[in-house]
């Protein structure tokens, strides 16, 4: 190309995410400048080739796109995001358009769309998920921010994203924050799923005593079936990673997890806004307990295990505990981007939002056609609504499974609590009334009666 010619778009940080997303807009013809501080990133490119420009000077990169100049973000989320706004506002018009795609927490991105908008700059916070393949082939892309932007952009968004029976999952969420929102939940369902399949691993290698080539064998069985999803599917693929001696991979892998903090926003979040995820939460919990290797190598040989005869499981019945296991993660986050969007006043459409990850992303899978469906997706939580009526024929070997891990003295956190989180929905008559009973006791606190309106206390003694 040509230096008099305009580029379509520019995208600044060149990591891997940021060069496969670039490399993505290429290829479906969008002249694309590229920008980086770092030799290595702008390395990956070739000078000279059609379609694209790299820039090590952030002015030149500027003046190089059309107008409305808009510009994508793929740097590391945080102050780096701020001072990179710093840099280009001077640089930047009245109409002029910033995208970021990174990982930055909701209420960040709300605060620059608001600075922003102050300079006349539409601001955008776009969710991407897909990792590495996703960007360069087609990720889910949630976008959020200023919806005079999202018209500018939309083709450009849309053309690069994931496809499902031709349609792209791509979607405008809502204003300010709110695709970054639900990409942080997306990443919380995320965690459950990944631990759900996990434990339901662990269960089959080391009480059953299954070995990874029966359990590969499973998991490419459950993925013809109703627990189709990409990660069903790459977990059957891990397991049947070998080693140059025959051995299996996954053996030799250390258990003990890392975590970008997605998932501490998540659980955060629902404290705050109050929606029970204990799905979630428990994965989580998992990740940062895997840390105390140390411990747990000293606990299993001296903490003592009562041995008891668990009952037995049959694929199938396990089968049917990790799919109602897995509907409940995708109904607790659900629930609280619900609650999120009543909060904060957004229009989220939530059946759009299953379509956008219905391809593309790392949760998609065959639950999310059923979610799409569901009516009166912003009035109830999934578990209650019609379109999932039929999880009570799952109930049982869920916990039968979670009764089993018990009874084997296997911790199996996530089932647990999805398990927790069913007979919550089911319970007429929670304990709370004797807390409230005890907190007016000793502190006065007052209660609520059920026969009768206001607020009570009563003289204990």
């Amino acid at each position: 190309m040509t230096n008099e010619q305009k580029c379509n778009i520019g995208v600044i940080g060149l990591g891997v995410m940021g060069a496969s997303l670039a490399k993505n807009m290429i290829n479906h013809g969008f002249c694309t400048a590229l920008y980086s501080v770092s030799d290595q990133e702008r390395k990956r490119f070739e000078s000279g080739k059609n379609n694209y420009r790299i820039f090590g000077s952030i002015k030149e990169f500027i003046s190089s796109l059309e107008r409305p100049r808009k510009v994508f973000l793929m740097i590391t989320a945080g102050k780096p995001v701020d001072m990179v706004i710093a840099s280009l506002l001077p640089l930047l018009d009245r109409g002029d358009i910033i995208m970021d795609g990174g990982n930055s927490f909701y209420k960040d991105t709300a605060v620059r769309c608001s600075e922003c908008a102050k300079h006349g700059i539409l601001y955008m916070g776009i969710g991407i998920s897909g990792g590495e393949k996703g960007a360069l082939y087609g990720p889910s892309i949630m976008a959020g921010g200023s919806p005079q932007a999202w018209e500018c952009v939309r083709a450009i968004l849309e053309a690069i994203a994931a496809r499902h029976q031709g349609k792209a999952c791509c979607g405008y969420i809502a204003e300010g924050g709110a695709g970054h929102y639900v990409k942080m939940v997306h990443n919380g369902i995320e965690y459950a799923v990944l631990e759900l399949i996990a434990e339901t691993y662990q269960y089959m290698r080391f009480v059953k005593k299954m070995g990874a080539g029966e359990i590969r064998s499973v998991f490419e069985q459950w993925n013809e079936g109703p627990l189709n999803s990409y990660l069903i599917e790459i977990s059957a693929k891990v397991l049947g990673k070998k080693e140059e001696d025959g051995g299996c991979l996954i053996d030799k892998i250390l258990d003990v997890a890392e975590q970008k903090g997605t998932g501490k926003w998540t659980v955060a979040e629902s404290v705050e806004r109050g929606v029970y995820i204990p799905s979630i939460y428990e994965a989580q919990m998992a990740r940062i307990f895997s840390t105390k290797k140390e411990e747990r190598t000293y606990g299993a040989a001296h903490l003592k295990y009562s041995s008891n005869e668990a009952p037995g499981l049959r694929t199938e019945e396990m089968e049917k505990a990790l799919l109602l296991s897995m509907i409940l993660a995708y109904s607790q986050g659900f629930e609280l981007i619900s609650k999120a969007a009543e909060e904060e006043n957004w229009n989220i459409d939530l059946a759009g939002l299953a379509a956008v990850w219905k391809d593309g992303c790392i949760i998609r899978s065959a639950l999310l056609g059923r979610i799409e469906q569901a009516e009166e997706l912003s009035g109830k939580p999934l578990i209650l609504s019609a379109a999932f009526s039929d999880i009570g024929t799952l109930e049982g070997s869920l916990r039968k499974m979670a009764a089993a891990a018990v009874l084997s003295g296997m911790p199996l956190p996530c089932i647990q609590a999805s398990l927790q989180y069913y007979d919550y929905y089911r319970s007429d008559q929670m304990p709370v009334n004797f807390i409230q009973a005890l907190r007016d006791y000793f502190g006065a606190h007052t209660y609520m009666r059920c026969d009768r309106e206001g607020h009570f206390h009563t003289e204990w003694e």
